[in-house]
Formats: structure tokens, C-alpha cells, sequence
């Protein structure tokens, strides 16, 4: 005992530090199943992490409320795009009316459209084709039928308008009005279009909302001859309704180099008579300072309306993410 009593401190320790090394031991490997349990909860929940940290945007509280209020955001600016197109500012069901109900009923109604623009033209004194259908040539015999009888009602609507504001424009004679040639269901050839002689046309130019799945439209072309001042009459009338109408495209047509070889001895609207001096001031504004001062003019416009997808949209939830973000 003599190497204890030289060291009467070195050895406690060392036994100290050896007692401490075995218990470590003996918790070690108490406790090594729980570690292991342990580690592979980490591992687990660290991946979670990193995909939650990889989605975009990452499901925290704050990127949530950020959503939300973007959404409310887009969905006013969406409201006000509906407002400034005159989507908002006339009543469908009003102004449409209920579709006929058979192939018969949709023949007599084209009738009744053509007739009551043959007899606008006529009071309004518009020159027009002896055999023009104002854009229904193709049911002249027979009416639509299946899918097509909405379709041809909506447009019969439009085109009853399109001609109350154009004959009341002072223009001399209609051309033309045509409708945009109906596309074919996938049965019968995806992306198709029908081709029909004289009244339809297909759009040269993109359509207003070509790469928007949130507007579609309806288009029509019409061709008149008239004054430059019977044009922007049009163009006022048509800008200035309440109907969603976006003009694509105008084009004029001389009959030749001179103008048209009609000539026009009166103006029916003068920009520049305020209604004062005498009826012969009066007399002599309204006598163009050029009779033969007639042009031919195309324009091409569409009606738009809301898609059936965003029309779905609209019918969830329309104030809120709803959660779905």
C-alpha cells in the first residue's frame, strides 16, 4: 500500500475517472436504442422540412395571409377589367332572352329578325341588297339545330343591335354584315371552323383576348358606305353603349380614286352646327363642301363574354382563397 500513501491523490482520481468511464459505459448502452430511435426521427423530420422549404410558396402563416390578400388584390383588378368592358353594365338574361326550345322555333325567329331589320332599313332610308339575310343566309330554308341554336340566338341578338346603331349612324347602305364562321365540336373536328358561303367570316387578326382562358367573343364585320361622319357616329355609339363590344379592326374602301361615285347632297349630322344663326346658315352647313365624299368601310369587332371556365371560378369562393391556395 506504500504507492497509495506516495500518491494519495493520483489513485482516488484515477479510480474516480474509471468509475465514471464504466457508468458511462453502462448509460451509453442503456440508451443506445433510444438514440437510434432518436436520430431516425430527426432524419425523418429534417427531409419534411426541406420539401416544405422547396414548395412554392413555402405553407407558412405569413406566405398564407400573403396569398390571401394578393388573391383579393387580383380579384378587384379582375372586377374592375369586367367593369371597364361593359361585362357588368347590361343584363344578360334581359338582353338575350331565352333561346328557342326546337329547330322550328329557332327558324322562325331568324325570320322574325330579318324582317324587322328589312323594315329598320327601310324606315332609317339605308340601301340594302334585295336578297340579304343580314347575316342568317345559311338558315334562309331551315333553322339551326343541336348545339348550334344558342349559339346563332346569341349572335341574332348582337346583330339586331349592331344594326339599330349602324342604320341610326346616317350611313347610305349596308353591304354586309357577316358573323364569324361557328366552330366544330371535337366529335366532328377539333378546331375546325365551317365553311359556309356569304355571311361568315373567320378573324384575320387575333381575337382581343387571344392567349386569355377568361374572355371569349363573338365576332362580326360590317361593311357599309357612308361618310367619314357616319363613321365615327358608329364608332361613338359603339364606344359609348353598354354593351361589351371592342372594335378589332377598320378598314376603307375606295370605289375608286375620286371616292365613291354616289353623291351625298346633304350631311345628316354637321360637328360643326351649334344650332344658332339663321335657317339659311343653317341650310348651308348641312351641304357637304364635296358631294361625291362616300367611302366603303369594314369593321370587324367582337362581343365578349366571360368563359364558362371563369364562370365556374366566379361561382366557388370569390372572396376568399377559400384554402385552397
Amino acid at each position: 500500500m506504500e504507492w497509495f500513501k506516495r500518491n494519495p491523490v493520483f489513485y482516488p482520481v484515477l479510480g474516480l475517472m474509471l468509475v465514471v468511464t464504466v457508468g458511462g459505459m453502462l448509460y451509453s448502452s442503456k440508451h443506445h436504442e433510444r438514440l437510434a430511435e432518436l436520430k431516425t426521427q430527426y432524419e425523418n423530420k429534417n427531409l419534411q422540412f426541406q420539401l416544405f422549404l422547396k414548395r412554392s410558396p413555402a405553407p407558412t402563416k405569413a406566405n398564407l395571409e400573403a396569398l390571401d390578400k394578393n388573391y383579393n388584390q387580383l380579384f378587384e383588378e379582375f372586377r374592375t377589367a369586367r367593369k371597364s368592358l361593359n361585362l357588368d353594365t347590361y343584363d344578360q338574361e334581359l338582353f338575350f332572352g331565352q333561346p328557342p326550345v326546337s329547330h322550328n322555333d329557332a327558324f322562325f325567329s331568324i325570320a322574325k329578325y330579318v324582317e324587322d331589320a328589312r323594315n329598320l332599313a327601310i324606315s332609317t332610308g339605308v340601301r340594302t341588297p334585295e336578297d340579304c339575310r343580314y347575316g342568317l343566309s345559311e338558315y334562309e330554308n331551315e333553322g339551326p339545330s343541336g348545339d348550334a341554336i344558342e349559339r346563332v340566338h346569341k349572335q341574332t341578338k348582337i346583330m339586331e343591335a349592331l344594326l339599330q346603331t349602324l342604320f341610326d349612324s346616317g350611313i347610305s347602305e349596308l353591304v354586309s354584315i357577316k358573323r364569324e364562321a361557328s366552330i366544330l365540336s371535337d366529335k366532328e373536328g377539333a378546331g375546325a371552323r365551317v365553311s359556309t358561303a356569304g355571311d361568315v367570316f373567320s378573324l384575320s387578326r387575333g381575337r382581343f383576348a387571344s392567349e386569355s382562358n377568361t374572355f371569349d367573343s363573338l365576332a362580326f364585320q360590317l361593311e357599309f358606305v357612308g361618310q367619314s361622319l357616319s363613321l365615327r357616329n358608329f364608332l361613338n355609339r359603339v364606344s359609348n353603349s353598354s354593351l361589351p363590344f371592342s372594335i378589332n379592326e377598320i378598314e376603307v374602301r375606295l370605289n375608286r380614286e375620286s371616292g365613291s361615285g354616289e353623291e351625298r347632297t346633304a350631311i345628316l349630322e354637321n360637328p360643326f352646327l351649334d344650332g344658332g344663326g339663321s335657317e339659311g346658315e343653317i341650310s348651308a352647313l348641312r351641304v357637304p363642301i364635296i358631294s361625291e365624299n362616300e367611302s366603303q368601310f369594314v369593321i370587324t369587332l367582337e362581343f365578349l363574354e366571360m368563359s364558362d371556365e371563369a364562370n365556374v371560378s366566379l361561382s366557388d369562393d370569390t372572396e376568399k382563397g377559400g384554402g385552397n391556395v
